[in-house]
């Protein structure tokens, strides 16, 4: 329908000219058209139509001047085109042929294009989308204005969506949602909708929000607001929008809308109101749309309700090979596990494996799949997807747990060596694991032992034990261990680990807990733990044991561990027992039964149930033994003579007997107590030759050695040595023989002899010899005791060159000592620091520092002489006769220093505390100090109270006397000095000290 606009402005046209209202022709015609027109405003279609075709049709009627004037012509040209708008809009079926006949005879008119846009409607009308299209886009939109530029620009816009040309469509209907029109709300409708199918979501969503409240779209856009509130994770605002619509509306779209509700609650984790949804879906979609997403949430949402029946039912829907189907595959497997149902949870967890969609769901699947068929016993199976998946899986955190399946499919299969080295790889193992590991390293421990690779089998039973789990192998674990520390001799281990495993309750059920008493009794034994091997042969013996040769070596056991231990009234009970009972080992047991008489001092009783025992067994594998004792036991009863011919007679007798060497040694040494040391010589040579390879051998040796070095002839003793085959003594040996024959004349006092015999030592042995250091030393010291000190000091300096050794510490002594006596007070101190700051002993450290503190007190430095004095005092090891001395020392240095109030007060300290030397020089200087003040009378009263108390110490009495002389000096008695100091001159016997010549020199000057 044309605008009223258009109908003005051909009116006006018309009514502007001046030919046709001249002309009553035209007149005519005009007031047709003009009927037509307000007939087509009014809609009154056929009576407009009728005028219209008055005009049109006018040519057959009208004088050729009226066809001939253009405005009529113009005039009839729109009646033609008002004619096809009426049928038009009759709906007629010839109005597009109309329009179509009129653009093709008046392409120039004004209403050309708007006959475009007619025909563009009427296909518009028959759905004709492409046509519409075609004859749309030939008008320009301008030329429209108003509601048909409105109807325009919908129905173009709209066949383009309806072409699925969005890119053209969504412009126009972004023009016209913007616009008051009729198609305001269509055209949001459609433009939100175009920007969803773009993924456009923001302003497809702003767009559909402007619809809240629409009569026309109510059904329809509640759909896709939910969906993008979905599509943008707003799972909150899904359920706050969609949940009450669809209880409220009938939407058009509703079986959309509960699967989006139901995805919503499923993504958070809300799986009851999920199930709900789910169900109204379905209930809604008969499987027309449910597609591998719902069949793997449906499912995924009955197996976190543990309706695991229903969620078997949805997952093996699913089908294709996307994540949902891996997804779904891991949660179908399960549920089959949770309905017991194994086959096919290992089936599901297969094809999960087989996908690489999401990795670590393939993972996963793999690794059940590896472990349900262990389960169900296809063990290679497992062995194979175990291995793969430990091979493509080196980081995933089920490396452990794999390689502990791993671990139980090798146990399964007795391959326990490749256990163990996959368990092991295994750094933090879990409980699992550990029991695993427990078990496979057991049982290759017990491989290991039935090998008899002991020390294999000690290391798999220990590594078993500490990963122990479970308590039963534990148990046999630490049995066998303890069997496997006594074959190679450790009985220590080996009673511990019996212990254990008797302590152990669960041990009790096991087979051999009666005989690991038993076999503790043993290891105890060999330890020489004798009391705890006697407790376990008795408990052993308590028990249910039901072998006799075992019960019967039990008891002689527990006889022996009573012997070892001297208890032997103990020992005696069970060996008679054995006798008594004709049991096997009664040989041994008489044996044992004579060897305790022997040791309770009854050698005849000993003698006699020997020779019973050679009677009764004479083939005994202990005759040997018996006839040795009876012979040996003459031996210690110094029968003599009984006991080398009673050895003689054995040795005839049982010549490849063990016993022949040790009867050999024990004939030497008779001959030995007979003072025959020629004949022991000869003996005990033939034991060297004849037994080599003995121990007795050995012992020969030794016994002839120590006959040739208490002859003080090592030379010979190595002469002969080197002839024998055990007697080829090495360097080292001969270093040893030759050293010990020197150290033995330095133990018995024969310094010269000490001197000569390590002379020839070093010339012996002149390149590095082993006893060097001690060679050195005790030929220092011999020639100290020779009062040669001089040519001691290269061999006690030879000695301090090394601070490692054993006589560092008594060199420095013996050399400072050496130093102090020749007053060669320098050296001395070095000598003596060393030992001060090195000393392992504190006796050694409290000798150096006293002599240093001499040391420096006869050099006269004073600071010193206090800083010694001081350490001698402050050493807890120091006597009081030491103290005393520092006291003294300490005067003596204040004496140095001038300070003679000082000195005073140390020397009264010790004078008035010791009677001792020490004290004697104290009371000295405390006259001589009391001299020199001038204080004569005083001094002479302190001098005798010396020479009264302390007469023993001569040197100091002397000293004394001729202090007392000066005394009488001073108080001006010269007969009485003279007196004195001729006394001294005529009594004092040593010529070592200066007392004489000071005497003498003071005499002289009197005189």
């Amino acid at each position: 329908m044309l605008t009223k606009y258009i109908f003005k402005s051909l009116l006006l046209v018309l009514a502007t000219s001046p030919v046709l209202a001249q002309n009553t022709a035209w007149f005519e015609l005009n007031q047709s058209y003009k009927s037509g027109i307000e007939l087509l405003e009014k809609g009154k279609y056929v009576a407009a139509a009728g005028q219209f075709t008055q005009v049109e049709q006018s040519s057959t009627r009208s004088s050729a001047a009226v066809e001939l004037n253009p405005e009529v012509s113009l005039l009839k040209e729109n009646a033609q085109y008002y004619l096809a708008l009426c049928a038009l809009e009759l709906g007629n079926d010839d109005a597009e042929g109309m329009f179509l006949k009129f653009i093709a005879q008046h392409p120039v008119n004004s209403n050309t294009k708007l006959a475009f846009y007619q025909v563009g409607r009427s296909y518009f009308a028959q759905k004709n989308y492409e046509k519409v299209v075609e004859w749309l886009t030939k008008l320009d939109r301008n030329s429209l204005s108003g509601k048909e530029s409105a109807e325009y620009r919908f129905k173009l816009a709209y066949a383009y969506f309806e072409l699925k040309d969005y890119k053209n469509a969504e412009p126009l209907f972004a023009q016209l949602k913007g616009e008051q029109n009729i198609y305001n709300e269509q055209s949001i409708y459609y433009n939100a909708y175009i920007n969803y199918l773009n993924k456009n979501y923001t302003v497809a969503l702003t767009e559909f929000e402007r619809l809240k409240g629409s009569k026309a779209y109510e059904n329809s856009y509640p759909y896709y607001i939910s969906a993008m509130y979905f599509l943008d994770k707003r799972y909150d605002d899904v359920i706050k929008y969609t949940v009450p619509i669809l209880k409220s509306t009938k939407q058009l779209y509703e079986t959309e809308m509960f699967r989006i509700v139901a995805a919503s609650y499923f993504a958070k984790s809300d799986y009851t109101n999920a199930g709900i949804y789910y169900q109204n879906f379905q209930q809604k979609d008969l499987g027309k749309t449910q597609n591998n997403q719902d069949n793997y949430q449906i499912g995924y949402t009955w197996f976190k309700l543990k309706d695991y029946k229903k969620a078997i039912v949805e997952l093996e829907k699913l089908s294709s090979a996307d994540e949902y189907f891996q997804n779904g595959m891991i949660a179908l497997g399960e549920s089959f596990l949770k309905t017991n149902n194994k086959q096919g949870a290992r089936n599901a967890f297969f094809k999960a494996s087989k996908l690489t969609v999401d990795k670590e769901l393939q993972e996963e699947g793999l690794f059940n799949y590896a472990k349900l068929s262990y389960e169900l016993d296809f063990h290679q199976v497992a062995l194979d997807a175990t291995q793969l998946f430990i091979k493509t899986y080196p980081r995933s955190n089920k490396l452990d747990s794999a390689k502990t399946l791993l671990g139980e499919i090798l146990l399964s299969t007795k391959n326990y060596k490749d256990a163990i080295e996959i368990l092991e790889s295994i750094p933090n193992k879990n409980k699992e694991a550990k029991e695993v590991y427990q078990k496979v390293t057991y049982y290759r421990g017990l491989e290991f032992y039935n090998e008899r690779a002991f020390q294999n089998a000690i290391s798999a039973f220990m590594r078993s034990n500490a990963s122990a789990v479970d308590p039963d192998v534990e148990s046999l674990s630490t049995y066998w261990l303890a069997e496997a520390m006594y074959e190679v001799r450790k009985f220590g281990e080996s009673v511990d680990n019996f212990e254990k495993f008797l302590d152990m309750p669960v041990s009790r059920k096991t087979d051999v807990f009666n005989f690991a008493h038993y076999a503790l009794g043993y290891a105890a034994f060999e330890h020489e733990a004798y009391r705890k091997a006697a407790t376990y042969f008795s408990r052993f013996l308590q028990g249910n044991e039901k072998d006799r040769n075992t019960i019967n070596d039990a008891v002689l056991r527990l006889a022996d561990s009573y012997f070892v231990l001297k208890d032997y009234g103990d020992a005696l009970t069970y060996y008679n027992r054995i006798v008594s009972s004709n049991a096997t080992g009664e040989d041994y047991a008489l044996f044992q039964r004579g060897m305790i008489q022997g040791l309770q001092g009854q050698n005849d009783e000993k003698i006699a149930t020997h020779k019973s025992l050679l009677q009764q067994y004479p083939r005994s594998n202990y005759a040997d033994d018996a006839g040795f004792e009876i012979a040996y036991t003459y031996f210690i009863k110094n029968d003599f003579d009984i006991a080398k011919n009673d050895l003689s007679g054995l040795i005839t007798k049982y010549p490849r007997s063990s016993y022949v060497p040790r009867a050999l040694i024990t004939i030497g040494l008779v001959q030995l107590n007979q003072d025959q040391d020629d004949a022991a010589i000869e003996t005990f040579k033939r034991v060297v030759s004849e037994y080599t390879t003995t121990d007795e051998a050995k012992l020969a040796l030794e016994s002839i050695k120590n006959i040739y070095l208490e002859r003080s002839d090592a030379a010979g003793f190595l002469s002969y040595a080197n002839t024998t085959s055990i007697g080829n003594l090495s360097t080292s040996e001969q270093d040893n023989i030759t050293f010990q024959a020197a150290n033995n004349r330095f133990l018995k006092g024969d310094y010269q002899g000490t001197f000569e015999s390590v002379n020839a030592y070093f010339d012996k042995f002149p390149n590095k010899p082993i006893h060097d250091k001690h060679a050195k030393f005790i030929r220092a010291e011999s020639l100290v005791k020779l009062n040669r000190p001089n040519e001691s000091i290269p061999d006690y300096e030879y000695i301090l060159n090394d601070w490692t050794s054993d006589y560092t510490e008594r060199a420095l002594i013996s050399i400072s000592k050496i130093y102090l006596s020749q007053k060669k007070y320098n050296e001395a101190i070095v000598h003596l620091k060393k030992l001060e700051l090195t000393s392992e002993y504190r006796a050694h450290y409290g000798y150096a520092i006293n002599n240093l503190m001499e040391s420096y007190a006869n050099m006269n430095l004073p600071d010193e002489t206090l800083q010694y004095a001081q350490f001698v005092r402050d050493f807890e090891k120091s006597s009081q006769e030491e103290k005393l001395r520092a006291d003294l020392y300490s005067g003596k240095a204040n004496l140095v220093t001038g300070d003679k109030a000082e000195a005073l007060k140390y020397f009264t300290l010790v004078a008035d505390k010791t009677q001792t030397v020490t004290g004697a020089e104290a009371k000295y200087n405390v006259a001589s100090l009391q001299y020199q003040k001038g204080d004569f009378k005083t001094s002479l009263a302190t001098a005798f109270e010396l020479t009264n108390k302390m007469p023993s110490h001569d040197y100091w009495v002397a000293k004394t006397y001729i202090l007392i002389a000066d005394n009488y000096v001073g108080l001006k008695d010269n007969f009485q000095a003279k007196s004195t100091l001729q006394s001294i001159i005529d009594n004092y016997e040593s010529d070592d000290d200066d007392i004489l010549a000071i005497a003498k020199g003071k005499l002289a000057a009197i005189k």
